[in-house]
């Protein structure tokens, strides 16, 4: 069992070395988030990073709020989620934009999408300012995804639109999209803001207090917690956050700006003895993800995907 497979580094065309790509690959990383690349070139690096995995099978995530444009350059935009809510049939275009997303991603494949943004506000990412509105729609959207095949995640926890109320407001707002999506969340990415309320001196992604206290023990949630990328997530110490992240309960490492470095902290924390159940609880999780991508439907194919998206778009 390898350390790496809970590290899943970013690639960003035009800016990352192929060959360094594929190394980390070797080296048993448990799949990439990719940035930046038309839908070819996304499609291709996938299947090169598949052949070099010792595991032969990746998972491959779209870092995304809206959709999948923003890392695919060629991909068509969609309505933005605030605009979904004032939609004729706002719960049925959720579905869609989250079904058409997953098919998008799927063709050119990438199996996770970390998305939907469940936060609540007035402006996109946000669904809605409204609790019950954002969790209808989330539902909704996630359905979508998981029909078009791919993966989810619901971010970022505790709910930035809450980073100064109180955990009893939290509870009345914040926190109901996120209760009632629960069964259905692959996994939940945390936020990489600071809510003094619920821990004043640590990020909620590396608070002990918001990922065990409050979403695994108070909350009860079960099921994968992912990091905030790493690479925009304004941290001063990669490896020892990293680190701090995994004692805190997550589970997943994405995209940190040394790849390497992170993993190799990994590893001499496993040489002491720490960290291995949470590397064994990682990699069961990893699995449980895997299984779902392999009785996913086939993937389309790229231009029926997309043309898809376009006319979806139009309306």
């Amino acid at each position: 069992m390898k350390p790496a497979r809970i590290v899943f580094p970013g690639f960003w065309f035009g800016e990352s070395e192929l060959q360094d790509a594929v190394e980390l690959a070797r080296r048993g990383v448990g799949g990439f988030c990719v940035y930046g690349g038309t839908a070819q070139q996304t499609r291709e690096f996938t299947l090169r990073m598949n052949d070099a995995s010792p595991y032969g099978r990746l998972l491959f995530c779209a870092d995304i709020d809206e959709d999948l444009s923003e890392i695919i350059t060629d991909a068509p935009p969609l309505p933005s989620n605030i605009s979904l809510q004032h939609l004729p049939a706002s719960q049925d275009a959720a579905y869609r934009k989250g079904n058409l997303i997953a098919r998008m991603a799927r063709s050119v494949g990438l199996d996770w999408v970390l998305a939907p943004v469940v936060d609540l506000g007035y402006t996109s990412p946000a669904f809605s300012d409204v609790p019950l509105t954002v969790t209808h729609l989330t539902g909704n959207f996630i359905a979508g995804l998981s029909n078009g095949g791919a993966l989810n995640c619901i971010k970022y926890f505790p709910g930035i639109s809450g980073v100064l109320k109180t955990l009893a407001q939290l509870e009345d707002a914040e926190f109901m999209p996120y209760k009632h999506t629960f069964r259905r969340a692959d996994a939940i990415m945390p936020s990489d803001m600071i809510f003094p309320n619920i821990d004043n001196d640590t990020q909620a992604m590396l608070s002990d207090k918001v990922i065990k206290g409050l979403l695994k023990k108070r909350l009860n949630y079960k099921g994968c917690v992912v990091s905030f990328p790493l690479f925009k997530g304004r941290l001063h110490y990669e490896e020892a956050s990293a680190i701090k992240m995994l004692h805190a309960g997550i589970e997943d490492i994405l995209a940190p700006k040394n790849a390497n470095g992170v993993i190799d902290a990994i590893e001499r924390e496993a040489d002491k003895g720490l960290l291995l159940d949470e590397i064994i609880r990682s990699v069961s999780n990893h699995e449980l993800l895997l299984s779902k991508v392999f009785v996913a439907p086939t993937p389309e194919d790229v231009k029926d995907a997309f043309e898809a998206a376009q006319n979806f778009a139009k309306k």
